[in-house]
This record gives C-alpha cells, sequence and structure tokens, in this order.
C-alpha cells in the first residue's frame, strides 16, 4: 500500500506549447494523492509560454531560458534543480503527455516491492485514443534496435515486468538513480537518452520496470513532427539515425559493438527508408542518411 504522501518532484520542459503543458499539469495536479513538486523549464520559447505557465501555476519552479538548449539540456536543467528539493522520486514527463486517474500510486508501489527498481514506467496510450503507444521498450543489443511493444494494438490487461528500457515521455526514477549514474546524456540532444539512461542504470545494479496498471496519454511528437502520428519527419529521422548509434558507442565494446552497428545499416536503414519512401514525409531520407553518416563519423572518432 503506497503511503498517504510521497516526496515526488517532476520535472518538465516545454517549447512554444503552453496549451499542452499547461493540461500535463493540470492532470498531474489533480490526479496525484499529494502535493507534487513542479518544475518547468522553458525552453526559451520568446512566445508567452513562460508567462502563461507561471500565471497558471504559481506554485510550480519555472525555469525560463534565453534560448532552446535542446530538448536533454533542459530536462537535466529541470532534474538538477528537482533534485534539490531533496525528493525520493523524480517523474520525468513530456509535456504531450497527460495523466490519468490513479497512475502514480502503481508505480510507487513497484517501487516499493521492488528495491531494485530504478526506473518505471506506465502504459502509455495515444491521446484520444483506446491504441497504445508504449507498452514496454526492448532493446536488442545485437542489432542495436528498439521496440514499442504492443504499439498501435488495442488497449488489452498486461502484467508488469521487467524491461530494457522506460520511454522519457513518463518515468518515474528514484533520485538515488541520477545522483548516482548522472542525469541524461547531453550528447543525445533529444530521442534515445532514456534508453541510454536505463542501460547505464542496468549497469549500475538498477531494474527498469514496465506497470500497466498505470496509465498515462501521450499526444505524440506534439512538438517535434506530426501530432499523434508515429511519422519520421526531418528532425526525428536525423536524432534516430545518429543517436542510435551513439548509444551503441556509449554502451557497447568489441564484437558486440560491431554487430549492433552492421544492424543499423543491414537492419535498420532497409525498414527506415522503405518507411520513409512510403509514407508522408520522404525527404526524411536524406536526414535519416545523414543522421547515420555523423552517427558513423561519431564512432570512428570515438575508437581513434
Amino acid at each position: 500500500m503506497v503511503a498517504a504522501s510521497r516526496k515526488v518532484a517532476v520535472a518538465v520542459v516545454n517549447w512554444r506549447r503552453a496549451v499542452d503543458t499547461l493540461e500535463c499539469l493540470a492532470t498531474l495536479i489533480e490526479h496525484s494523492p499529494f502535493p507534487l513538486d513542479l518544475v518547468v523549464v522553458d525552453n526559451g520559447s520568446g512566445d508567452g509560454s513562460a508567462e502563461r505557465i507561471s500565471e497558471r501555476f504559481p506554485q510550480a519552479h519555472l525555469i525560463a531560458l534565453e534560448r532552446n538548449e535542446g530538448y536533454v539540456a533542459g530536462i537535466n536543467l529541470a532534474i538538477t534543480e528537482a533534485l534539490e528539493r531533496e525528493p525520493e522520486f523524480i517523474l520525468v514527463m513530456n509535456n504531450d503527455a497527460v495523466s490519468t486517474p490513479g497512475f502514480l500510486e502503481p508505480l510507487l508501489d513497484l517501487m516499493d516491492r521492488r528495491p531494485r527498481c530504478g526506473i518505471a514506467g506506465p502504459k502509455i496510450l495515444y491521446y484520444g485514443s483506446g491504441r497504445v503507444w508504449f507498452g514496454g521498450g526492448t532493446y536488442n543489443r545485437w542489432l542495436g534496435y528498439t521496440k514499442h511493444q504492443h504499439m498501435d494494438e488495442a488497449d488489452a490487461e498486461d502484467v508488469e515486468r521487467p524491461i530494457d528500457y522506460v520511454t522519457g515521455c513518463t518515468a518515474l526514477v528514484r533520485a538515488e538513480v541520477f545522483r548516482g549514474i548522472g542525469l541524461y546524456d547531453e550528447d543525445f540532444n533529444m530521442y534515445f537518452e532514456d534508453l541510454d539512461l536505463c542501460l547505464r542504470a542496468s549497469a549500475a545494479g538498477y531494474e527498469s520496470w514496465y506497470v500497466p496498471s498505470s496509465v498515462t496519454r501521450h499526444k505524440v511528437s506534439a512538438s517535434a513532427g506530426i501530432m499523434g502520428e508515429n511519422v519520421l519527419t526531418p528532425m526525428r529521422a536525423y536524432h534516430y539515425a545518429r543517436n542510435a548509434l551513439l548509444v551503441i558507442g556509449k554502451n557497447r565494446r568489441g564484437l558486440g559493438a560491431a554487430t549492433s552497428v552492421m544492424g543499423q545499416y543491414l537492419v535498420a536503414l532497409p525498414y527506415y527508408a522503405l518507411g520513409i519512401l512510403l509514407g508522408p514525409s520522404k525527404r526524411s531520407l536524406p536526414s535519416y542518411l545523414r543522421g547515420l553518416w555523423e552517427g558513423t563519423l561519431w564512432l570512428l572518432r570515438r575508437e581513434v
């Protein structure tokens, strides 16, 4: 049974989507059984977002940056500020995600029952839909390939289980994890930083768990793509290709790293290229190839 009050801080980044952030914060306050320490970083929106958030939620600690420093730098700043409040847990949440009633208690209950769990994540449904966006994260280390389990399937009963990674869309993280292994790696800027964190946490002895009795909803790519769709826009395509290779270089060695890199060229490249060519954003293919090339150059420099 979850205690009546826990020390939980929330870290959120906003960039020119004040309406989404306001809804995110409102649902968190409504659905939490106890007060949360809210920390919001406005990433240089320059569109009045910071003022609107501050006016609506004066209890939140708002950090307004002068320019967009990128998502990972922004969330790290929010987490750093949250850690100053000495929380037991930090809830990392995308500003285009919303909570549902009773979402927090199952995550905390799992943490209490499994002290080696460092990162726990809920089932995530598409916003306004009964379809699953995230039903647990798997990572094929030999091919360097990630997958959201049950993606695009109809919502159904599921079981809690250990997983390879929790998406940063909604992740409850023990504060001791951030203090012990560091924050998200800012080399990623956006995408794959959540996988990297979970891999580093695993190497330090922590587990990642999926908790389907906890549910949030995600508007999907509201800031970096086509809202509600998993389309690889040019920006997303570039970071997907580049950062998959960064994860390999930072977490794999020797033969394992070599096979993972081959997997990016022999499996991921044909898969994503075909998806792009058959999809609505064909101009994303050059961006994917550029990301793949730059990620490869980063790997080669790292090995020198």
